[in-house]
């Protein structure tokens, strides 16, 4: 069912994401991948999908922060496995959890999902004995930040550089698309709905899979009123994306500056300069990490943040 809430597991739910789902078993026959998007464009539900297909292991990252959180989840998912060291221990290394755990792993596709937040210096260690040992491959999701831009871009003393993982981008769906998901999932459970509605909801969550899901949920399944579903996907999506914002600033010395950022988009790079009275290196990174947290994009010369949600919370901050 194209409403439900929950990710999608299998080919029959996941609506056109046919050429992505190709592109992954291409990939992953040779290649470590990277699936880079937006939240709520539905990277959870094609790596769940894909990785069905392939009896592959998912794994949550969000939230993670240590490496045991990771080998303990890693462990869970690999049978009648012993193994002889106690992850608390200070004195675990790195190549005993790699060849006690991964080697039980061999010939698998392990997908790891929202990985940015793992210890990075760490965690690309593990990954280059891995790489350099064991015949697995990975698919990770994220923001370009931690891991993900790590992998990216590593550096020469990255212990990944020269092992870059090929990237999919995975975009929100155009105007089409969204109007024909609507109108599909309103097909699957019987429920006509007027022509201006399916408008109006093109128009105000554009392209986001998981913001236009949420209203089909609420119309069709618990059968609320038009312009009451769309206040509920507000309420729902602002404590979703609060929550994001919240772990983007939460490092960020200038917090102020990046909400009064936020505020002024759409917004050219002069208008920031000035409107924030800060000088070209500060705007730069600033820019940089909004970009790369799939927070801001730019639209030719003009800055703008293009999650619906997140542009109303911002405003009522």
């Amino acid at each position: 069912m194209l409403f439900k809430l929950t990710p999608k597991e299998n080919r029959d739910e996941l609506f056109d994401r046919e050429e992505e789902l190709r592109e992954l078993h291409r990939l992953t026959r040779t290649e470590w991948v990277i699936v880079l998007g937006k939240r709520m464009t539905g990277k959870t539900s094609l790596l769940k999908t894909f990785l069905n297909e392939v009896d592959g292991i998912y794994v949550n990252a969000m939230g993670m922060r240590s490496i045991r959180e990771l080998i303990a989840e890693l462990m869970k998912h690999v049978r009648d496995l012993k193994i002889s060291i106690d992850l608390g221990l200070a004195k675990v290394t790195w190549t005993k959890i790699v060849d006690d755990v991964f080697s039980k792993l061999e010939g698998r596709v392990i997908g790891l999902d929202e990985v940015q937040e793992l210890p990075s210096n760490y965690f690309l260690k593990i990954l280059k004995r891995v790489w350099d040992t064991y015949d697995i491959r990975f698919v990770f999701t994220g923001s370009m930040v931690g891991v993900i831009k790590n992998l990216i871009e590593p550096g020469p003393l990255n212990p990944m550089y020269g092992r870059q993982p090929a990237i999919l981008r995975l975009n929100p769906f155009t105007r089409e698309l969204s109007r024909e998901f609507l109108l599909q999932g309103f097909s699957e459970c019987g429920l006509r709905i007027s022509d201006s509605e399916i408008d109006e909801v093109v128009e105000l969550f554009n392209g986001y899979v998981g913001w236009l899901a949420y209203y089909g949920n609420y119309r069709c399944i618990r059968r609320v009123p038009h312009s009451k579903a769309l206040e509920l996907v507000y309420s729902e999506g602002k404590k979703i994306m609060m929550n994001e914002l919240e772990r983007f600033l939460s490092n960020k010395k200038n917090r102020d500056k990046y909400i009064r950022l936020l505020k002024m988009l759409p917004a050219r790079w002069r208008d920031l300069e000035l409107g924030l009275n800060v000088n070209k290196k500060v705007l730069r990174d600033m820019l940089r990490n909004l970009e790369y947290a799939f927070i801001v994009e730019k639209r030719g010369a003009t800055y703008v943040t293009s999650d619906p949600v997140l542009r109303r919370l911002v405003m009522e901050l």
